[in-house]
């Protein structure tokens, strides 16, 4: 659910406040300047566990996304409050690359995803670098006509038409597959326990 639209049964959020909403869990009332990237780092515990990080090496995580239910939709993050990739010394944007690749591999060998679609997205406000990794799987493309060209895409759409009531346990299969991969990589050698 994007961040503007306010769940159901909820009041209007007091002014400069807004709510967080994640994956499998309460909405969080926070102030309007609140990064969900940084809310999210100091906030753990009070994330629902399907949020667990399936890779953290103390600077970069890899989790299922916050907000939508597509099976091994993975966000590669940093902790620190970085906005942009060129804002990083090289060091952590080539470790970052790294992971990158590593998770993907484990996209295509543990998953069998042929197509993933990357995203990364500078906000203007409150801006938190990560990297979307959008799974594109194939029967779900199909039988909603769902095209994945940029240009073209209704892959907004495509977001909508998973939820956690009904893909939980393939949520949950995705991030153990993933992690389980990461876990034997050994130039990542990171924490990546559930």
């Amino acid at each position: 659910m994007p961040e503007s639209v306010v769940k159901p049964g909820l009041p209007d959020p007091p002014s400069g406040y807004r709510y967080l909403d994640f994956l499998g869990g309460p909405s969080h009332l926070v102030r309007e300047d609140t990064c969900r990237g940084c809310f999210m780092n100091l906030a753990e515990r009070e994330l629902p566990d399907i949020l667990a990080p399936v890779y953290d090496d103390g600077v970069i995580t890899v989790r299922q996304d916050a907000e939508w239910a597509v099976p091994g939709f993975m966000v590669v993050g940093v902790r620190p409050h970085i906005g942009a990739l060129d804002q990083m010394e090289l060091p952590l944007v080539e470790r970052l690359g790294r992971v990158t690749h590593s998770v993907r591999r484990a996209m295509r060998e543990r998953l069998g995803l042929a197509a993933v679609q990357m995203y990364q997205e500078e906000k203007l406000d409150r801006p938190h670098f990560h990297v979307w990794m959008l799974p594109l799987w194939p029967d779900t493309m199909a039988a909603h006509r769902i095209n994945p060209r940029i240009y073209e895409s209704n892959i907004a759409r495509y977001l909508t038409l998973f939820t956690l009531e009904s893909h939980e346990a393939d949520i949950r299969r995705c991030a153990d597959e993933v992690r389980g991969f990461l876990t034997g990589v050994p130039e990542l050698g990171a924490d990546t326990r559930a």
